[in-house]
């Protein structure tokens, strides 16, 4: 049987990471049970024809994505809440949603569900510059408890370089995104990058429409962008989630602390020159063979 590895990393600073590691993949510790049977429960779920998965590393606009989504599939714009996510959702609850299904997923793609893999469903993704999402998982998991997580930003940005990460790191989970079409070409993918869908996210939105295979026309692409403002998205969120059960162990009031800016170059506030300088060296190391311009600032 495969073994599950408990991690606990202190380093000499009293900074500390804790994750779970399994067929060389890493999970923090709030995912629900054990990851043997995530991983084999999310390996054999029944998909459907119809069913969108959004995959996305963290902190890359999941919420957002998810409410834009939801829009499109329903044909309304009332706010949507948090997902349901494959890794923190009982597989039965996901079984049993109905059709139409949206579902979330961190996960990385070697661990989507095998129908998933042989083009059943539809993924959409969003790619998100590292340095920015690097600073919003910092500021997210600072400010919860029992995520695995607890130090200095300098001290997260030492953990998030390593290869084993939560949902694994930024840059390895990329590379397995961008090598999909070898490595399961029958899966249906559409690819999204968060700062050009900021900046431009009305023919962004038309491109989601026709990947989607839904009849949106532009009022309603338009419709989607004034009710999914970051500030609307945000006052929706507090409002809704206030004394949630659900997360009252780890977070304050039951609020996740998933808005924050939603900005594009917020790095810079935190980055010092030499900070900067080595996770520009380990992305030109480790994406060597890829042809991507992201967006920084």
């Amino acid at each position: 049987m495969d073994v599950i590895e408990k991690v606990d990393i202190r380093d000499e600073e009293g900074n500390t990471m804790d994750y779970s590691l399994y067929k060389g993949c890493s999970f923090p510790p709030h995912v629900v049970g054990n990851v043997r049977d995530l991983v084999a429960n999310c390996a054999k779920l029944k998909c459907r024809q119809d069913d969108v998965l959004l995959y996305t590393y963290p902190k890359s606009g999941t919420h957002w994505m998810h409410n834009i989504l939801n829009m499109f599939i329903t044909g309304n714009f009332a706010y949507a809440g948090t997902a349901s996510y494959l890794e923190f959702a009982k597989i039965d609850v996901i079984d049993n949603m109905p059709s139409p299904r949206l579902i979330a997923t961190h996960l990385e793609v070697d661990l989507f569900p095998d129908d998933i893999k042989n083009g059943i469903g539809k993924v959409v993704n969003i790619v998100r510059n590292p340095k920015d999402v690097a600073v919003s998982y910092y500021c997210f998991l600072s400010s919860m408890k029992g995520v695995g997580f607890t130090g200095t930003f300098d001290s997260f940005l030492r953990f998030y370089l390593k290869e084993e990460f939560f949902f694994g790191n930024w840059y390895g989970a990329l590379k397995q995104w961008l090598d999909i079409g070898k490595t399961y070409p029958k899966m249906k993918i559409f690819t999204l990058y968060y700062e050009d869908l900021k900046r431009n996210t009305l023919p962004n939105l038309k491109r989601v429409v026709n990947f989607l295979e839904i009849p949106r026309d532009e009022d309603f692409c338009k419709s989607v962008i004034d009710n999914t403002g970051f500030a609307t998205m945000k006052r929706h969120h507090e409002t809704e989630s206030k004394h949630n059960e659900q997360f009252k162990d780890v977070v304050k009031d039951g609020v996740l602390p998933i808005y924050r800016k939603g900005e594009i170059g917020d790095w810079k506030r935190w980055f010092t020159p030499a900070q900067s300088e080595l996770f520009d060296r380990v992305y030109k190391e480790r994406l060597a063979k890829y042809d991507l311009d992201l967006v920084y600032e």
